[in-house]
């Protein structure tokens, strides 16, 4: 008998470590990522969100002012930019300083604070951005609310903070032109998105996003102790990504090149009696591929020689680092995401840089997302049509 309470004892004390350690996570860096991304989409897919977005400037390393004054002027791109400066270099050089200052003083006083919602269950999420200039007895703030609708491609913006001065202007000669108090929207047409399948198409992204994330190697993944934002969010574990552009053209590719499989394999499958039609998936493939183009490593494609082709050819061609770092929860959800980087600048020897982006939000699953904004056709104003833009 008391072999048997021993054996319950014991029972009962492994199933409490057990369930004491249900939380635990176990997986290796990498597919914390993975599986953080697919839960935020497949199951706590209802969220508001904030964050912020900030640039800044600081001097290239390794060379003082006077080294980058003298390069601004005998660094150049162009036989054109040279023959200028031939010219008129003392011109060029204040002009080049006047703007190394003017971004410096964006880099200290210019932010990009944001809040917004998703809800992926209803196809629709919201951002409101607000471009803040904060300075010495100035403070300067404009808020854009845009509200998305994946499920008719419509797009809604309060563009408020520059129609009430339009409004003022054309309320006489032209009243037709008046916003008031209504969204302005840019939609697709609804004869056209009746007969795209937007919603294969969404379900596709969860499986894309994951096929993305499957090309960048494991070992780029690693645990870390919880920084300060990460205390901030109180966040459990953290996971750094060491990647860079390349890496990220990659991903994105990979991302592409899935949703655009997964949309041949629903075409092959439509048949007489299915809503959708072959040739509508393949509307869809069309632009899939096109975006796709872009993040290829086929130098020939569309945009060779081209401004954004050049652009591009940075990212593939330099390994520019870029640091991501994702936060959990003890659940194992992502509450939180840090996104570090420097802009390319190699073509604006002039700047001394480098520019450094931070990019960081947060996400709080309430489970009941709040909007701010609720868009109706009667509420908007359809800016498309009075543009002629179909």
């Amino acid at each position: 008998m008391r072999l048997q309470i021993t054996k319950m004892i014991l029972a009962l004390a492994v199933a409490g470590l057990v369930s004491a350690c249900g939380n635990k996570i176990e997986e290796s860096p990498d597919k914390m990522v993975r599986s953080g991304m697919q839960r935020m989409m497949k199951e706590d897919n209802q969220f508001n969100f904030s964050g912020s977005y900030r640039l800044e400037m600081g001097n290239r390393a390794g060379a003082s002012t006077a080294d980058k004054n003298s390069e601004a002027i005998t660094v150049q791109s162009s036989d054109s930019s040279e023959e200028f400066l031939e010219a008129e270099p003392d011109y060029y050089k204040q002009q080049m300083e006047s703007v190394n200052r003017m971004m410096g003083l964006i880099s200290k006083s210019f932010s990009i604070p944001f809040t917004g919602a998703v809800d992926m269950r209803k196809g629709r999420m919201e951002v409101i951005p607000e471009f803040r200039y904060e300075g010495k007895n100035a403070l300067i703030s404009y808020k854009f609310p845009v509200y998305v609708d994946f499920n008719n491609l419509s797009v809604y913006m309060d563009a408020s903070a520059i129609t009430n001065v339009s409004d003022v202007m054309n309320e006489q000669s032209n009243p037709q032109l008046v916003i008031g108090d209504r969204y302005v929207q840019l939609a697709v047409p609804q004869d056209r998105v009746q007969h795209l399948p937007i919603a294969d198409l969404l379900k596709s992204i969860p499986k894309s996003v994951d096929d993305g994330y499957a090309v960048i190697k494991s070992s780029e993944f690693s645990k870390v102790s919880v920084d300060e934002f990460g205390k901030e969010l109180e966040a459990k574990h953290q996971v750094k990504l060491n990647s860079s552009y390349a890496e990220s053209l990659k991903y994105n590719a990979a991302m592409l090149q899935s949703l655009s499989q997964a949309l041949k394999q629903a075409a092959s499958k439509a048949g007489s009696d299915s809503k959708y039609q072959p040739q509508d998936y393949a509307v869809l493939q069309k632009i899939i591929d096109a975006l796709a183009s872009i993040y290829s490593d086929d130098n020939d494609g569309a945009l060779a020689g081209t401004p954004i082709g050049s652009y591009m050819a940075q990212f593939k061609n330099k390994s520019i680092p870029i640091v991501s770092n994702f936060y959990f929860d003890a659940k194992g959800r992502i509450i939180g995401v840090r996104y570090q980087c420097e802009v390319p600048l190699d073509d604006i020897k002039e700047l001394k840089g480098p520019m450094k982006i931070d990019y960081k939000f947060q996400l709080e699953y309430t489970g009941n997302p709040k909007f701010t904004m609720q868009p109706t056709p009667q509420n908007s104003v359809n800016i498309g049509s009075r543009l002629r833009l179909y």
